[in-house]
Formats: C-alpha cells, structure tokens, sequence
C-alpha cells in the first residue's frame, strides 16, 4: 500500500531540492519481488507536518537545536542538527552492557551536548539480560551486539555518520583445525529476541517484538558485558585477552576475564566447542560487519553503530521495508498495527545532502500536548527536515532527548525511563 507525504514546510533553502508529494510506502507489506500494491488515499494526518511552528537556538557551533509545535493534531517535536565536521558522534552503551540508564544522566555523565535514546535493548530478564541491545551494536569499534539478518543501522564512521542495512558476522576458529559461526553476543544461547535467524522456532522471517528459539548456536559474551553469564546444560570455555583457553567443560557461568571472552554453546554448537575448547590451546574469535550492498565497514577504534528498524528514508525518497526488516507480516494486518500504525513517541535519525545528521523525537501518548505520529508520519517527517536517508530508532516510552544535559523532551511514562544505548554528540 502507498500513501502520500502531504507539502510541508522547509527547514532552510538546502532541503528545498527535496520533492514535496513523493510516494510513501507505507508500514504494510510489499508484494512479490517487493512490488507495492495499489495506491491507497493520502494520509489525512499529513497536513499537520507544514503547520509546525518552530523556534529555533544555536548549542555550539555545529549544533543548532529547534522545537517544533503543531495543534491539530497536537504534536511537540524537537530536532537537533549536527555537522560532524565540528563535533564528535558516537553511538555508545557508556560502561557495562548489562545496565540500563537514562538519557539525560547519560548525557551529563559524557558533558554531551546533545543525547538521544538509540536502538533496541532487552527489558526483562526472562528474555535476556535487561539493558543488553536487541540489535546490532558496535561501541568504539567493540561488536557487543548482533542481529538477526540485515537491519536499519546508524553507522558512525570515520567521523562521518551515514544510514544502512547492516548484518554482523563473527566465528570462533581453531587454527588450520576448525572454525564454528557465532550467533549472538551478550546473550541467553537459545534465545533470539526479534526473529530472523535461520532454523529459529516459530519462524525464521524477521518479525519485531517476537522471542524465538533455537537448538544449536555459539553465543559470545566480551568483557564489556559486566555481569555474570548464564548457567545452562551447554558448553562453556572462558578465554584470555590472547584466545588462550583458562576452562572449558559445562555451561556453569561466571565472569568474563578482562579483555578476553566467554564462549557458550548449545546442541551441536555445543558439541563442537566441547571438541575444540581444550585447557591451555588457543581459540581465535572474529567479527566482521557489512552493509546490504557488500561494503565492509571496520570494526576500529572510533567506530560505532546503532540499530533499530525500519529504514524511512532512502535516496532523497520515502522508503518504509516494513516487511524486510520484521515491522509487519504479510497476511496479518493486525501484526505490528499498534506499533507502526499508531501514533507513537518516535526517536529519528536523519543524514542530510550535506552530510548533517539530524536528530529528532516527536513526544507521544499525551493528548492536547503531543499525540506522536506513524511510521509513515514519521518518514514524511524527516523528509521534510531535508532527510536524504533516515531510520526509526526506539520509541515508545524510551524516546528522549537531552541537551546539555537537560531532558527536553516529555517522555510517556511520566518519568525518563532507562534506556539500552544512546546516540551522544560530543564536544
């Protein structure tokens, strides 16, 4: 189904160049060979996005920070632009990756000028450990987080940020011996929050939002991860920061030495680390990330990376996958409804023509204040803000902004709640 981005306002002469009524590909499935299916009427809650009335004030120089309102519906927008040839940006966990904290305290602890909430994280204990990304995620160039097939992604590299579809890969390998492929990182083995690996109970598709399970994985745990790993009826080996082997036998948890791993396994996976985890020998882990198009991007100090789902915004053009990437399923309309097809609190990220990145949360669940907007609102949304590609990051009760320090956003919940990762601008 298509929708329509309704004319909106312009920030400023440089997203003037942007179309105003291009396609919107709604958060519904596409066909096969993802054809769209036959155009439906406009939104008719699109108007709202040119009767925004903003204000507008300098952070520092490569930050400009603008709050937007809108009465019908009631919307209260805040959006930060970022010129990363002036700041620094990060995507970061800030400390261990078993822990939630909240955005603003995040951002007073780092003095960053500008914090959002970024990708998905695990809330309850029964699926992993709360806190721990449920994506993709890469902190100052450390894997410490995969996904389940190729998912949104906010890559900071080289300084530069840049939007993708982005999969992670990593193995554990005996030398010239044997080599196993690892399925997760800093998590429960067996379990996969946000489906989409392969031989994964109920389904292998990618499906938001849905705990399958598995038989047989390698899952690593680094020394970032700060809590202690899960017991279980695997097989377990804890290495040193050299990939020597210290232990090796039953899935009995415990700590992960400084600067080197724990490796668990279960099923076949496990069989195969009883066989080459032995005491004393030397295991070598690897990891490795690339976008959909094949361009490898290096795990390297510096580097970060961020992810939720879905992509909004591709090429200058409202582009919503909702079924690639697990928001919706075809044949199940009720599937994901709420989620994308409601009005939310929204956190987004946006890359301009000039290579700005733009940051912004729509506040959400407060009628008469601020209602939020759709998945689709949302992508006409950050098209308007001179988006060339953009990306939903979490939402919902996590969505926040702080600057400076000081939470600007009103969060859902009433209170700020504590969220996994965070996108951080930096002096």
């Amino acid at each position: 189904m298509r929708n329509s981005c309704l004319p909106g306002r312009r920030r400023r002469a440089r997203a003037a160049a942007v179309a105003v009524a291009l396609p919107l590909l709604a958060v519904l499935p596409s066909g096969p060979a993802g054809a769209a299916r036959p155009a439906a009427k406009p939104a008719a809650r699109g108007g709202w996005i040119s009767q925004i009335t903003w204000t507008s004030r300098p952070v520092a120089p490569g930050v400009t920070v603008r709050t937007g309102v809108s009465r019908s519906p009631a919307n209260q927008v805040h959006e930060a632009i970022i010129d990363p040839k002036l700041v620094r940006i990060a995507v970061t966990h800030h400390g261990i990756i078993a822990r939630r904290q909240a955005t603003s305290s995040v951002a007073r602890a780092l003095g960053a000028l500008v914090a959002t909430n970024a990708g998905f994280f695990i809330t309850a204990g029964s699926f992993g450990f709360p806190g721990v990304p449920d994506g993709l995620a890469v902190y100052d160039g450390q894997l410490e987080s995969m996904n389940n097939g190729p998912r949104a992604a906010l890559i900071i590299s080289g300084g530069r940020p840049r939007i993708a579809d982005v999969e992670a890969f990593a193995a554990v390998s005996r030398v010239r011996q044997s080599s196993y492929q690892v399925n997760g990182v800093n998590r429960i083995p067996g379990i996969v929050e946000d489906c989409g690996r392969p031989g994964s109970q109920p389904t292998s598709e990618p499906r938001q939002d849905v705990t399958c399970t598995v038989r047989s994985e390698l899952v690593l745990f680094t020394s970032q991860f700060g809590a202690s790993t899960p017991r279980g009826h695997g097989t377990q080996a804890v290495l040193n920061a050299r990939g020597t082997v210290l232990s090796a036998g039953r899935q009995v948890g415990g700590k992960v030495p400084a600067g080197g791993w724990v490796i668990q396994g279960i099923g076949a996976a496990g069989a195969w680390l009883h066989r080459f985890a032995i005491r004393g020998r030397h295991l070598s882990v690897s990891a490795r990330i690339a976008d959909t198009a094949g361009h490898a991007i290096a795990l390297a100090p510096g580097v970060s990376v961020g992810s939720a789902a879905p992509i909004l915004v591709t090429g200058g053009r409202v582009a919503i996958d909702a079924t690639a990437e697990g928001v919706t399923v075809p044949g199940d309309p009720s599937f994901g409804h709420a989620w994308a097809s409601e009005p939310q609190p929204r956190t987004s990220a946006g890359i301009t023509k000039s290579g700005e990145l733009i940051l912004v949360t729509v506040d959400g669940r407060q009628p008469g204040y601020s209602e939020g907007v759709t998945l689709a609102e949302e992508a006409c949304l950050m098209l308007s803000l001179g988006a060339v590609s953009a990306m939903n990051l979490d939402g919902g009760g996590s969505t926040a902004m702080a600057i400076r320090g000081r939470l600007v956003s009103r969060p859902s919940d009433g209170t700020e709640r504590a969220d996994g990762d965070f996108v951080v601008v930096l002096p």
